[in-house]
Formats: C-alpha cells, structure tokens, sequence
C-alpha cells in the first residue's frame, strides 16, 4: 500500500490511476477472464465512511492524518449463509489438478485398450464442441469440464498409442514432463519472475490467432504436417504458446481471488488450465517424437 498527503481532508489527491484488469486465457485470451467477471459476481462490497472513490476508479482511506491509496477497492462482504463463498487460488488448481486426474485415468484406458484412429477424430470433434460450449458458458463449467477431460483423455490415449505402436517410446516422457512443466510455470510465475501484463497477454492472443492459421494451413495443405517443419510448427512453437497460455491462466487465478467473484468460476478456471496442459503434452509428444 502506498501512502499520499492529503491537501485537504476529504480530498485525496496524488497517486497514478490503477491499470485495467486484462483479460484472456486459452480459448480466446481477450475474453475468458471478462467473461468470468460477468458471469459470476463476486460479493457485495461494504464502503466504509472514510473511503472516498475518485473519478479516475481509484480508491483511497483516510486515517485522520492521511489518505491512503487502496488499490483493491473497498473490503467485501462475508457471504451469507448458504450463499456460495469466493473464489480462491487453491480451489480453482485443485479442481484442475482434479481434472487433470481424470484425463490421465481415462487416457491410460484408452491407451491399453487399442482403440481405433477412429475414436480420436470423434472425441477431437466432442472435445472442441465441449470446450467452446464451455468456454461461452462459464456457469456450466462444473459440468461441461469434466465432461472436457473424459473427451480429451480419451483423445490423448489413442493418440498416445500411436506413437508407442510406430516405436515412439515417448509418452512416459511426455507424461512427466507436462508435469514438470506445468508445475515449474506455476512456481516461475509465483516468484515473479515472469510478469503477467497487458503486453504479455496481447501477445500471447496474437501468437494464438498466428498459431491457429498456420495450423489449419498446414493440414489444407500438408506443408509442414511431417519432418523439420512438423516439429517446429506443431513441436516447439506448439510449446511455446502452451507455456504462454499457461502464465496467463495461472495470473488470472490470482486476479479471480482479488476480485472476490463466487467460487463457482474455478470450475471454468481449471478448464482454461487444462486446456494449456493439454496443449503441452500434445507439443512434447512431437517433440520427443523427431521429425516423423
């Protein structure tokens, strides 16, 4: 908390305008986290008498001697009995650590089962149905996700068995290593060494758009499908764009719990972080899978 002097009581004065919460995430960086925002409300907020807002959105207490600027906004309100709590950071990485469970199990079934290229085009055409239903109806997230991970292990395991019958003995390292960096961007972005902007998250919707022509090129044409191109398009770049998204998500975890909206929207925030994770282990598996 900064502090400014007064030049008058009851006239805050100093301080810079507080930014804009950005917005983003997976699907649509530029819009998930708003639609969180409407979609669930968060508690009602209580003004005490010495809190004054200015016309700029800022905040500001006075203790009697000095107005304070309070970037948060004014404290909220406990909720009411059997009303839903808030949303928290540890709850939204549990239900993801959760769902991330469930896609393991099922895509370990499907991998043992052998089950035919077939069920990977449905479940790939269930998956993205599922996940933009989702994504433009947050509220039906505690449904509509893990209903998202059945659909997406069931694509991974038989996309895994792919690789493992054509002699890819990759997926135990793309397994741990999703993990590893899944985990690893959650403690990078924790100690702050990664700043979560506006810039950073712009850029990573642009990367996305970019991405996503580039890949739907790429299957029309067959250029870049197979060999050294293969694994830059749908490898390494594929990576670099899933850890991107992963730094947006795990930020807006952080700004979900500062803005107080009801714990109903870590279901839908666990989904956005489980799609990057999905993308991760997709980008390792033609990684460690070379050119082919």
């Amino acid at each position: 908390m900064t502090s400014t002097q007064g030049s008058t009581p009851g006239t805050p004065s100093g301080g810079t305008a507080t930014k804009k919460r950005g917005s983003g995430g997976s699907f649509g960086t530029a819009s998930n986290y708003g639609r969180m925002l409407t979609t669930f409300p968060g508690a009602p907020v209580t003004t005490p008498s010495n809190w004054k807002q200015q016309p700029d959105g800022n905040w500001w207490s006075w203790d009697g001697v000095t107005w304070h600027l309070q970037p948060q906004g004014p404290p909220t309100a406990p909720p009411a009995v059997g009303q839903v709590g808030q949303f928290t950071a540890d709850g939204a990485l549990n239900k993801a650590g959760l769902l991330g469970l469930v896609a393991l199990v099922v895509g370990t079934v499907a991998y043992l089962a052998h089950l035919p290229l077939a069920a990977a085009w449905a479940t790939m055409f269930v998956g993205l149905g599922v996940g933009l239903w989702c994504s433009f109806q947050p509220r039906r997230a505690p449904v509509l996700a893990p209903i998202y991970a059945v659909a997406e292990g069931v694509l991974l395991g038989v996309i895994s068995r792919f690789y493992a019958d054509n002699g890819q003995h990759v997926v135990t390292l793309a397994v741990f290593g999703t993990v590893a960096i899944v985990v690893g961007v959650w403690a990078v972005y924790r100690t702050g060494l990664v700043k979560v902007g506006h810039r950073f998250i712009m850029t990573t919707l642009v990367a996305m758009m970019g991405m996503l022509v580039v890949m739907v090129t790429a299957m029309l044409t067959g250029w870049g499908m197979t060999g050294l191109g293969g694994l830059l398009i749908f490898g390494v770049l594929y990576l670099v764009l899933a850890v991107m998204n992963l730094f947006v998500d795990f930020s807006f975890v952080d700004r979900a719990e500062a803005a107080g909206i009801d714990a109903d929207a870590e279901w839908f925030s666990a989904f956005t972080i489980l799609v990057s994770s999905v993308m991760v282990y997709l980008a390792l598996l033609r990684i460690f899978g070379g050119q082919r």
